[in-house]
């Protein structure tokens, strides 16, 4: 038996995630848009400090606090820039990691708890 091309560049699905990047964006993977973010082009973030949490809520419409989607070509893959939101909460963003996420149907958001061991702990970048 001969060599085989293989020609999946990238897995896809797998659970909900959401990865921070060393630039400080909030990459939302494949199975959490299609559950939760498809159709919507804004959110806002929430922080909750107590419990190291983020939050993602879905908007219909954009408000002035709001956040722009950014989806890749196939529109599987969405991004949001984090920056200031990264800094006010400060979360360190030096080295990507990603995050495990949930929906909070009580909340209606996406959320994911930062793992600082991950982030490499407190402090503005």
């Amino acid at each position: 038996m001969g060599f085989k091309l293989f020609d999946k560049k990238r897995s896809h699905g797998g659970p909900p995630t959401v990865t921070i990047t060393k630039n400080g964006m909030f990459v939302i993977n494949s199975t959490a848009v299609e559950k939760r973010l498809k159709g919507f082009q804004y959110v806002h973030l929430y922080w909750d400090q107590e419990q190291d949490k983020i939050g993602i809520k879905p908007l219909r419409k954009k408000e002035n606090t709001a956040y722009h989607i950014n989806y890749s070509p196939k529109g599987n893959v969405g991004s949001i820039s984090g920056t200031a939101f990264l800094a006010y909460a400060e979360i360190s963003h030096k080295e990507t990691a990603s995050f495990p996420a949930q929906w909070n149907e009580e909340e209606e958001l996406l959320e994911f708890k930062v793992d600082r061991t991950k982030t490499k702990g407190r402090g503005r970048d």
